[in-house]
């Protein structure tokens, strides 16, 4: 009888392939083999916020400016987009994935990291197990994922990137250096444009070249933690994942907008004001909080940025609850400074607990005059 040896750790990143068009593609199916980007107008400062692999054929990306989106490509079909349909399948996509594991590391609202190790119905069947999750979110949402397999988180997510779109690739046990060497050196999560140029400048070019490079040399240039530098472009990575605590609450819940042109009448920044409140305060609710802080972020037309915030005597989760606050708030903050390119709403403070709605006080979306 051979003694037991110690469970191979099994670690999947999964990543939903062009979220937001994907939902957008469902709730409206006429999008489906059409370039499409979701965000806002081309003719202000509207970004790009996600893009179709068809769009991307074109070279557009995510955070391009709108209106160099449409010159690069005319017949693109733009969608503004819906954060609470994301939300609500993004959710959804989560539960069916925790049904996988309670193991489950959520890092954004499309993505990922899942620890299967020591589950018996996995164990030798990793790569399986990820084409069925794969399956099982298409037919029940109509949404695609792609899925790394790996022996850790940092070899897993490379592996998910590479297996796009809508793949599953799996890096063996002890593959992990050769699967990593041959790629750039921008594919290791952690190395951004600047550290890249620098080591452009030393001809390092590929995650084996950064390997086989000298330590003192690199760290002459770098400045950095250069050992764990190399020991990830080995694909050694011991970080665990980390589930989120049921309970948990965010520090704060935000929402802000770039106007297409700057503004300066002040009924006009209210309004936007209290949509951007009414959008933040329903994110509360969702999560049956409430909070006490109430922030407001102002950009001006040079770019300097101005905050101010204000605690509440009681803890709040209606509209009404914060609009007078946040209204006080703007006026001190314009104090005269306009125009205005940028709005933003911030709630904080926040946690469960008793709420009780003003006396006589019908809870709806706060309304301001035009």
């Amino acid at each position: 009888m051979t003694a037991p040896t110690e469970a191979r750790r099994v670690v999947f990143h999964v990543d939903l392939d062009a979220f937001f068009v994907a939902v957008e593609r469902v709730l409206d199916p006429s999008l489906h083999g059409k370039p499409v980007v979701v965000g806002g107008s081309p003719d202000g400062r509207g970004v790009v916020a996600a893009a179709s692999y068809e769009a991307r054929a074109f070279g557009v990306r995510s955070a391009m400016p709108m209106a160099r989106a449409v010159r690069l490509c005319p017949q693109l079909v733009r969608v503004r987009g819906s954060r609470d349909a994301y939300r609500r399948a993004s959710r959804a996509v989560f539960g069916l994935l925790r049904e996988l594991t309670p193991r489950l590391q959520k890092v954004s609202i499309d993505e990922a990291y899942l620890d299967l190790s020591g589950q018996p119905l996995v164990a030798g069947r990793a790569f399986d197990t990820a084409l069925r999750l794969q399956q099982q979110v298409r037919e029940r949402f109509r949404l695609d994922l792609s899925v790394g397999v790996a022996s850790n988180r940092l070899v897993a997510k490379v592996a998910s990137g590479a297996s796009k779109p809508v793949g599953v690739l799996e890096v063996l046990p002890g593959q992990e250096q050769r699967f990593l060497a041959p790629l750039p050196i921008r594919k290791l999560p952690g190395i951004g444009p600047a550290t890249a140029e620098r080591l452009h400048g030393l001809r390092i070019q590929t995650l084996g070249a950064l390997v086989d490079a000298d330590p003192r040399r690199l760290e002459a240039h770098l400045g950095r933690d250069v050992e764990g530098l190399q020991m990830r472009a080995r694909g050694i990575d011991t970080s665990p994942v980390r589930p989120a605590q049921p309970d948990a609450l965010p520090k704060s819940i935000s929402h802000e907008t770039t106007f297409p042109v700057d503004r300066s009448k002040l009924s006009y920044l209210e309004k936007r004001l209290a949509e951007l409140l009414h959008a933040t305060a329903s994110r509360l609710r969702e999560r049956e909080a409430v909070a006490r802080t109430v922030s407001i972020k102002l950009r001006l037309t040079d770019f300097t940025t101005l905050t101010r915030d204000r605690t509440l005597p009681h803890p709040g989760r209606e509209d009404a609850d914060f609009l007078p606050t946040a209204r006080q708030l703007l006026e001190d903050l314009l104090d005269g400074r306009t125009p205005i390119r940028l709005l933003g709403v911030k709630l904080a403070g926040i946690e469960r607990g008793a709420w009780q709605p003003a006396l006589f006080e019908e809870a709806k979306p706060a309304r301001t005059s035009d």
